[in-house]
This record gives C-alpha cells, sequence and structure tokens, in this order.
C-alpha cells in the first residue's frame, strides 16, 4: 500500500468514525424518545446548531454583498447588525434550551422563537437581496428560496399544531411580500384612473399568474410537508408505543425469567467437593478438545462453559442510570449466561441419569435413544465423558467411589453407546491421562 494509499484509508475510518455530526445533529443523540420533553429538548438543541450555521451563512452573504460594493453603507450597517441579533437570538435560546428537558414551557418557547427567527432572517435576506440585485432574477429567486429552506427547518419539529400555525402565518405574509415587494402593486396602481380599472388588468396581467403561480407552489410545499411530519409524527408515536410495550414486556419477561432462574440455578450451597470436580472436569475437557484436535479458541470456550458455575453468577438486578437499550443488553448478556448454565446443568443431570440407570438396570433402549437426544453435539459430549469419569471416581449416595481401571471399565459396558465413537476412543486411549489429571487437582 502506497503512503497516499494509507493517509486516504486512515482519513476514511477518521471520518466515518467521527461523532460529531450525531452529538450535534442527531436527533436521537441519547435521549428516551418515550418521553416527549426529552425529545423537544434535544429538537431544540439541534435546531439551534442549524440556526448558528444559518447565521454564519447569511452574514457571509452580507459580507460578500458588502465588499461587492463599498459605496452602499446600508449593507455593511446591515452586516454588522447582524451580529448582536444573532449573537441575542443564540443567547436567548441557549438560555431556555439550558433549562431542560423538565422545564416543558421554556422548550416550548424556544420552539417558537427558532422558528419564527427563521422566517425572520430568510425575510430580511430575501429583500435585501431583492433589492440589492433588481435586475438580476437569479439572486433574488437565491433569496426567495430562503423561505422554503425554514420552512423546512420548521418541519423538523413534526409537530403538526406548530405548523398549521406557522402555515396561516408565514401564507399571510408571504402574500403581503408578494404584492408589495416581488411585485409592488403601489407602483402600478397609480398609472389607472379607477380600481375597477386597474383590477381589470391586474388579474389578467402576467404579474399575477406569477403570484398565483408562486402561491401555488407554496400551498403545494406546504401541504407536503404537512403530510411529511404527519406520517413522521405517526411513525415516531408508533414507535413510542412499541417501546413502552417493549418495556413492559421487557419487565415482566425480566421477573419471569429472574424466578426461573433462582430456582433452577441453586448455585450458592456448591460444597467445595463439588467445586474441585467442576475443575477437574473442566481441566479433563480441555485436554479432550485438544485430543481431537480443536482450535485454541474452541478448548478454552469447552473449558470455560465445564465451570462456568463457578467463574459467574446471574444478576437482574440493574442500576437505574442505564440508558433503556443499555439495561435490554444487560438482560440479553445475562439470560445468555443463566441459558449456558442452564445447559451445563442439564449435562450434569443428564450425566447422573446416565449412571443411575446403568446401575439399576433400568437403560433400556428407549432410555438410551432419548438421552442421546439432549445436547447432541461434540462440545457437550466432550464435557459429558469427562463428568461420566469424574462420577465414576467421586463419592455418590447412590454409589460408591470407583478406581481408575473400574470407572474406565464400566464407561466402556455400559456408557459407550452415548458418545460418537471417534471421541470416546480418543478418552479411553489416554485414559491414563486424564487419570493424572484426577490425582493432580
Amino acid at each position: 500500500m502506497s503512503f497516499l494509499d494509507s493517509i486516504k484509508n486512515k482519513l476514511k475510518i477518521k471520518i466515518k468514525n467521527n461523532t460529531f455530526f450525531s452529538k450535534q445533529f442527531g436527533f436521537e443523540s441519547g435521549i428516551d424518545i418515550t418521553s416527549d420533553s426529552q425529545v423537544l429538548f434535544r429538537k431544540n438543541t439541534v435546531i439551534k446548531n442549524i440556526i448558528f450555521l444559518s447565521n454564519i451563512f447569511y452574514t457571509l452573504v452580507f459580507f460578500l454583498i458588502a465588499l461587492g460594493d463599498k459605496s452602499d453603507w446600508s449593507t455593511w450597517v446591515l452586516t454588522a447588525l447582524l451580529f448582536p441579533i444573532t449573537f441575542i437570538v443564540n443567547s436567548t435560546l441557549k438560555k431556555l434550551i439550558k433549562k431542560g428537558p423538565d422545564d416543558n414551557m421554556s422548550q416550548l418557547i424556544a420552539m417558537y422563537v427558532a422558528c419564527f427567527y427563521m422566517f425572520l432572517s430568510a425575510i430580511i435576506v430575501y429583500i435585501k437581496l431583492y433589492y440589492k440585485y433588481d435586475t438580476n432574477v437569479y439572486f433574488k429567486e437565491a433569496g426567495y428560496c430562503l423561505i422554503y429552506y425554514s420552512l423546512a427547518i420548521c418541519s423538523f419539529y413534526q409537530d403538526k399544531k406548530l405548523l398549521k400555525n406557522i402555515f396561516l402565518w408565514l401564507f399571510i405574509i408571504v402574500t403581503i411580500l408578494h404584492l408589495i415587494i416581488t411585485y409592488n402593486i403601489f407602483e402600478t396602481i397609480n398609472s389607472y384612473d379607477s380600481m375597477w380599472e386597474f383590477i381589470s388588468a391586474y388579474v389578467t396581467s402576467n404579474v399575477f399568474k406569477d403570484i398565483i403561480l408562486r402561491t401555488i407552489l407554496l400551498g403545494l410545499f406546504m401541504l407536503v410537508l404537512y403530510i411529511y411530519v404527519s406520517m413522521a409524527a405517526y411513525m415516531q408515536e408508533e414507535r413510542k408505543k412499541e417501546l413502552m410495550k417493549r418495556r413492559e414486556v421487557q419487565e415482566d419477561f425480566t421477573n419471569v425469567v429472574t424466578k426461573i432462574f433462582d430456582v433452577t440455578l441453586a448455585t450458592n450451597n456448591m460444597s467445595d467437593e463439588e467445586k474441585k470436580n467442576l475443575m477437574t472436569i473442566a481441566t479433563m475437557s480441555k485436554k479432550l478438545a485438544s485430543l481431537l484436535s480443536l482450535d485454541i479458541k474452541k478448548c478454552d470456550e469447552i473449558y470455560n462453559i465445564s465451570k462456568i458455575h463457578i467463574d459467574n453468577k446471574l444478576n437482574f438486578n440493574q442500576s437505574p442510570d442505564l440508558s433503556e437499550d443499555e439495561k435490554f443488553e444487560s438482560l440479553r448478556q445475562q439470560t445468555e449466561l443463566g441459558s449456558l448454565m442452564i445447559s451445563r446443568y442439564q449435562l450434569s443431570r443428564k450425566c447422573e441419569d446416565i449412571v443411575r440407570a446403568a446401575l439399576e438396570g433400568s437403560d433400556s433402549d428407549s432410555f438410551k435413544e432419548d438421552i442421546r437426544k439432549i445436547q447432541n453435539n461434540t462440545e457437550s459430549e466432550i464435557i459429558l465423558i469427562c463428568e461420566l469419569y469424574v462420577t465414576m471416581r467421586s463419592v455418590k449416595s447412590y454409589k460408591r467411589p470407583y478406581n481408575h481401571q473400574k470407572a474406565i471399565q464400566f464407561m466402556e459396558n455400559q456408557c459407550k453407546v452415548y458418545f460418537d465413537s471417534m471421541l470416546f476412543e480418543r478418552f479411553i486411549r489416554f485414559a491414563s491421562d486424564f487419570e493424572a489429571i484426577y490425582d493432580e487437582v
């Protein structure tokens, strides 16, 4: 890889891992979406950042206009005035937003202030561009587009009531702009002798047609925005309901699972002898896994599962400081751990059932067929055969301890049918190694 390619890859990784955008402009960055106050607080924060960028853009526009025509002192004055106005607006928004999501009234005021300022600034820029470049249609229309830009930003709030109020006032204001700024009606009205003559000529003129077209386009844009906000608000509400249902189910599930695991996984009364046997089984399982040429990662996994009762304990008590996603992830991890522990207990129960059935002579063909279906995989068989050996060597309430030779003989005569032939033969071939492990541990 060349030096340039290396730099390019590093930049791609850095950009991909950069969290600046999500922190400054992510609408769901670390908030509880079921809380309307938190959602509004976050939206205000994001839109305040958008307004800040817009202010920089507007100031830059006026600055460039002023540089282009140094004789126009009004542009310099307007450019200079934008700084304190920008500062005051951002400062006001910041104070309102900083009161936090608990102060819902402050957040609502901040929302209306932000929307009002966006429209006011867009109209000011449009008027300035219109009079500054009255012969250049491109600049005038670019300023006109800022009105649509401000509408789009307000739609980010996804508040239908807010949009209705905005649409009503904006429709009135833009209509006035059309009649006074875009096409100054007072310049043409004086050229007619009567009002009826003016109206008759005006409604058939291209100016009136253009105003109607602009009004229709604005109305269509408002309609599309309203439909978008309605859909987004509906999806947000449904998502909120779904999340609340999930929390209820999660809480019920946690309670049920906790009770089940509390009853099933009684690990607190494990004796030192039982712990010692589990360590012996784990060491033997890892050894047998290596003899079967399993990779190191799989050998370690089998070793850890063999003694999972010693190393782990379930804890479903969740900190209230955790987010809902963190609580769900914690629950998932604990449930997976509990599932592994229950599977390990099932193997111990399977081992005891095999030994008891063999000693009592109740290991019928149907019993053998049923017992083989339980955890019928290589990893489980590795642990099971090692536990069988340790069980035969240990003292149990239903049997006396066997020496190594008698334990191996019992396994060959009574237990071979439960295992894969290659696995069983490998265990028997290296039986002396397992005897050494048992004696050492």
